[in-house]
């Protein structure tokens, strides 16, 4: 790991610590207007989050130099640290932050080089004005597709599908309105969220006038959480949602939308998603090098998985298309079979699986994957 690494985790835990004690002392002395005690700031609770993964197995087509495909990160059998994260959050009646530092290894080969040298993954303060609303500015996620709004420590293949990280937005800094029409966890509810953001994944500023605009509205009945799959509900359980988002960069303007649906009854956990994307050059057909223009994604995915005690077996199939209007290796299928070990109240989690990776068009390539993973987060 980069030698700044060691100082931003420090950093964040004297930070947590002294918030802590802040927070202490301005609970202690004061009254609410309602008469009860409230701290002005709410208690900062630490959150830490290490997975590991260990390579058993990788086809190779060339020892020295493979082929790049999309959903192969090329890893040689072995071992790697696949996200470290380190932080704090609080969460109190009308007030929450966050403030998490980590580093994590590229999702592929075509996707950059990760964060290994760490980076700030989310900071952000919300205020909540009106009953059922908040509204939540700094480095967030944006708004867009179940899967990339789960929790990376709460995935049951421990890895999100490749239609979700090639067609989703992640991060960015922004101001997001999140609704909620009520607060009873057992009943029906609609969820409406809106997002501004600058659209160029920086903390630090916008460096172009182009933004990214998001919105997604879910509908929610049962007493489940729709955005976890491991665990046994009480009563059936579903979330269905639509969302859509508009981000015009420098050379780019990309149009997406999507829908998803997770489903939960008993152990079982069943989650469906369905997205398309336009992009389109808003200078020259340069700006999309190889394609001379306007160009079409689409992708999607089905996951479904069973808690049996402690044991969570799940198996994914997903499929991912860069160009509509071309025959080529941009078009990928991936499936994806394993399970995961819940210890600790889901504080360690440990499995393993196999990818079979999938060429729908272009050349054949031997690159299925054989992987085990670790997991703490507290």
């Amino acid at each position: 790991m980069n030698q700044e690494m060691p100082h931003l985790l420090l950093s964040a835990s004297l930070l947590a610590g002294l918030l802590a004690g802040g927070a202490a002392h301005a609970g202690g002395g004061g009254k609410a207007d309602g008469g009860k005690d409230e701290a002005a700031v709410p208690t900062p609770e630490p959150y830490a989050l290490v997975q590991v993964w260990g390579t058993l197995y990788d086809q190779d087509q060339d020892r020295t130099a493979d082929p790049a495909g999309y959903g192969d990160p090329e890893d040689d059998p072995g071992f790697k640290l696949r996200r470290a994260r380190v932080g704090f959050e609080g969460k109190g009646h009308g007030v929450r932050y966050g403030v998490i530092l980590g580093m994590a290894s590229a999702y592929d080969a075509i996707g950059g080089a990760g964060t290994e040298r760490g980076e700030l993954v989310d900071g952000y303060v919300g205020y909540k004005p009106l009953r059922g609303l908040w509204l939540t500015a700094g480095v967030q996620k944006i708004p867009v597709g179940r899967e990339q709004l789960m929790s990376s420590s709460r995935l049951a293949l421990a890895e999100r599908s490749v239609s979700t990280e090639w067609m989703t937005p992640g991060r960015d800094a922004g101001l997001v309105a999140d609704y909620r029409s009520s607060e009873d966890e057992d009943g029906s509810r609609l969820r409406l969220r809106l997002g501004a953001f600058n659209g160029d994944g920086s903390a630090l500023g916008d460096d172009n006038a182009g933004k990214l605009f998001s919105g997604r509205v879910e509908f929610v009945h049962g007493p489940g959480n729709v955005y976890r799959t491991w665990g046994r509900v009480k009563k059936p359980t579903f979330g269905v949602a639509v969302d859509a988002w508009s981000n015009t960069d420098v050379n780019v303007a990309t149009l997406g939308y999507g829908g998803d649906a997770m489903v939960r009854v008993g152990g079982l956990a069943v989650l469906l998603d369905a997205r398309f994307a336009t992009l389109k050059p808003v200078d020259e057909p340069a700006a999309l090098p190889g394609r001379g223009g306007e160009h079409v994604r689409q992708g999607g995915f089905v996951q479904v998985g069973y808690t049996v005690g402690a044991w969570e077996p799940a198996a994914r199939f997903a499929i991912f298309d860069d160009d509509t209007g071309a025959t080529d290796n941009g078009d990928v299928g991936e499936g994806t079979f394993g399970f995961t070990w819940h210890g600790r109240g889901d504080a360690v989690r440990a499995g393993g699986g196999y990818v079979l990776r999938l060429e729908r068009g272009g050349a054949s390539i031997p690159n299925d994957t054989a992987r085990l993973w670790m997991q703490l987060r507290i």
